[in-house]
C-alpha cells in the first residue's frame, strides 16, 4: 500500500471533518432557503385569497348594474304601455295591454329583489375585504421580519461555508497529491461521502466489518494506506 505519514492521517481526518461541516452548513442553507420560499407562498396565496373576492365584488357589483339597466328598460316599457292603454279601441287590446304590464311589474318586482340581494352580498364581501386587506397587511409584516431573520441566518452560514472552503483548500495544499487524489476518488465512491472510516478493535466503523487482525496490528503503525475489505474506504486507527 501507500506509504503515509501519521500526520498526513491528521490532515485527511481534518479535511473530512470540514467536508461534514460544510454539508451540515448546506443543510441550514437549504433549509433557509426553503422556509423563504414558503413564506413567500403562504403570502401569496393569501394575497390570491384576497384578489378572488375583490374578483367577486366586481362581479356582483357588475350584476348589480345590469339589474339597474333592466329596471330602467322595464320601467320605459311600462310607461309606454301606460301611454299605450289610453288609446286602445278595443276591450281585448286593454286587457292584453294590462297583461304585459302586470308581467313587466312582476318582472320588476324580481328584479329589485334580486337588488337587494345582490346589496348584501355587496356589502358582506366588502367587510371581508377589509378584514382579509387587514390580515394581508399583517401577514406581509410579519413575512418580510421572518424573511429577514431566515436571510440573516443564510448570511451567517454564507460565511461560514465559505471559511471552511478556505480551511479545506488550506489544508489540502499540505497533503501529498497523490493521498490526496485517492481520497478524492475513495470519497466519490461512497453512498455518504465519507473517505476515511475509523478502525476500534479491528472493527471498521463505517461498514461494521471485522477486519483481518494483520491488517489491524498494520494500522496501528500509521504507516501506510489500507483500505477496508468490505466497504473500500481508507482506514485509519482510532485509539481514543
Amino acid at each position: 500500500m501507500t506509504a503515509i505519514t501519521q500526520a498526513q492521517f491528521e490532515m485527511l481526518i481534518s479535511l473530512q471533518n470540514i467536508e461534514f461541516d460544510k454539508i451540515e452548513v448546506q443543510r441550514t442553507l437549504n433549509a433557509v432557503a426553503a422556509r423563504v420560499s414558503e413564506l413567500e407562498n403562504e403570502l401569496n396565496a393569501f394575497a390570491e385569497d384576497v384578489e378572488k373576492e375583490k374578483q367577486a365584488l366586481q362581479a356582483t357589483k357588475a350584476l348589480y348594474n345590469d339589474y339597474e339597466e333592466q329596471i330602467q328598460t322595464n320601467d320605459t316599457l311600462i310607461t309606454k304601455i301606460e301611454a299605450k292603454r289610453r288609446s286602445v279601441k278595443t276591450e281585448r287590446e286593454y286587457q292584453s295591454l294590462i297583461k304585459e304590464e302586470e308581467q313587466l311589474r312582476t318582472r320588476k318586482t324580481q328584479i329589485e329583489d334580486e337588488m337587494i340581494a345582490c346589496m348584501d352580498q355587496m356589502e358582506t364581501l366588502a367587510e371581508t375585504i377589509a378584514a382579509k386587506e387587514k390580515e394581508l397587511a399583517q401577514i406581509r409584516e410579519q413575512v418580510a421580519a421572518d424573511i429577514q431573520s431566515v436571510q440573516e441566518e443564510a448570511s451567517t452560514s454564507e460565511s461560514r461555508h465559505a471559511e471552511l472552503s478556505r480551511e479545506w483548500e488550506q489544508m489540502a495544499a499540505g497533503v501529498d497529491g497523490r493521498l490526496l487524489d485517492k481520497f478524492v476518488k475513495v470519497k466519490k465512491q461512497t453512498p455518504d461521502g465519507r473517505a476515511l472510516a475509523p478502525v476500534k478493535n479491528a472493527i471498521c466503523m463505517a461498514c461494521h466489518m471485522n477486519i483481518p487482525p494483520q491488517m489491524y496490528n498494520e494500522l496501528q503503525r500509521f504507516d501506510s494506506l489500507k483500505l477496508c475489505p468490505f466497504c473500500f474506504r481508507i482506514l485509519y486507527w482510532d485509539n481514543s
